[in-house]
């Protein structure tokens, strides 16, 4: 059996919870099935690490080249226009990967196509082999007042109604695939996410009592509610702070936190993997206050580090921590500033909540995961 994955996401991702599964997949499928990856251009530490393309080029995104160290309203706009009328000068690295992924696919070497991301480039190339679609997340459809991409939610429909079978990351993912896509229950399997955290030393400098949330921080996660509810904790207690992961704070929420006059408890910091554990493993507590999620990686990742969770009690949360975490609405400012200060006043709380999810955190291995995505490349390749 031979299984052909194409660059979208390691093109799009240089990390990334997508680009992560289908590196865990891809490493954790058994000896005896094949696998290609048509790509040439990444920056993905995921692929990198996975020694699966000869040769595999870094490059420079030539949006960052473009008026280097600027930032300005329009300047996507402005470049994409350089783009088109200057190609030799700004290389797209995303369209010669796609060449690269349209020749593997027209040579019809493998047996199954299994995209990484939405694109329905290859309907046309694609021939009689089939397809198998993973479906992370309906949150576009759901949120489009938050997330404005139509053209993604016309793909991502188009390419549901005509894969050979659909992979759902989660229960919660699957429901709501068949409700808004309407497509037929029995083409769907769902195949959970596992933790990849590496427990390496702390390099990082942060202070001893802190809350964590990790990752993006736009519009539908909910930042901004988040800091309402924690602010007056913050004012009572100058010793507390926030830790967010990932990109530094942009203009909006350093003036949203700012006018709370609690910018000086939130510090924003680049983790890199093998400091992660110990990060989660020395906060009060990792607080998730998304308003919808496809499943939720940083839930196990919080597991494994013996670190409490707060969630908003929406979407896949409660399938996947279950009683292992205290929750809250994501619309009630007072539930989760009451969450919050539970973990801080009751220590049995908290270690019956890292016990719990010790606990739980078995039922997910990476292994078990590639296992049950076979299970669905044979369903395929037999015509179920």
């Amino acid at each position: 059996m031979k299984i052909l994955y194409d660059h979208q996401i390691f093109t799009i991702q240089n990390f990334g919870g997508i680009s992560r599964y289908f590196s865990q997949i891809v490493s954790n499928l058994p000896d005896h099935v094949s696998t290609d990856i048509s790509i040439r251009y990444s920056n993905n530490e995921y692929l990198n690490k996975l020694n699966k393309i000869s040769p595999l080029e870094t490059f420079i995104d030539p949006l960052e080249k473009f008026a280097f160290g600027t930032t300005f309203r329009g300047k996507k706009k402005i470049f994409n226009f350089m783009e088109k009328k200057f190609p030799n000068k700004y290389q797209n690295y995303e369209s010669k990967n796609k060449e690269i992924s349209i020749a593997y696919l027209k040579k019809q070497d493998f047996d199954i196509f299994h995209p990484t991301y939405y694109d329905d480039y290859f309907l046309e190339y694609i021939g009689n082999k089939p397809f198998v679609l993973t479906i992370h997340d309906m949150i576009h459809e759901l949120y489009p007042e938050m997330i404005n991409d139509t053209l993604l939610s016309i793909r991502k429909t188009h390419l549901a109604k005509k894969a050979a079978h659909i992979i759902a990351i989660s229960e919660n993912t699957k429901k709501d695939i068949i409700d808004i896509l309407d497509v037929p229950e029995e083409k769907i399997s769902i195949v959970y996410h596992a933790s990849s955290l590496i427990e390496g030393k702390r390099t990082v400098n942060l202070p001893p009592n802190y809350f964590l949330y990790v990752g993006e921080r736009k519009n539908y996660k909910n930042f901004f509610f988040f800091a309402l509810s924690i602010e007056q904790i913050l004012k009572n207690q100058k010793d507390i702070y926030v830790v967010c992961t990932g990109r530094p704070f942009d203009t909006n929420e350093i003036q949203f936190l700012t006018e709370l006059n609690i910018r000086d408890n939130f510090i924003s910091v680049f983790v890199k993997d093998e400091e992660m554990f110990n990060v989660y493993n020395q906060a009060i507590a990792f607080v998730f206050p998304s308003y919808y999620e496809g499943f939720g990686i940083p839930i196990l990742e919080a597991f494994e580090s013996s670190c409490p969770i707060i969630l908003s009690d929406t979407s896949c949360f409660p399938e996947i921590a279950q009683d292992c975490a205290l929750y809250f609405s994501p619309k009630n400012i007072k539930q989760l500033r009451q969450c919050l200060e539970k973990i801080i006043d009751d220590s049995s709380l908290k270690a019956s909540l890292i016990n719990k999810g010790k606990i739980r955190f078995r039922d997910f291995s990476w292994p078990d995961a590639a296992n049950k995505t076979l299970d669905v490349y044979k369903r395929v390749l037999a015509g179920e």
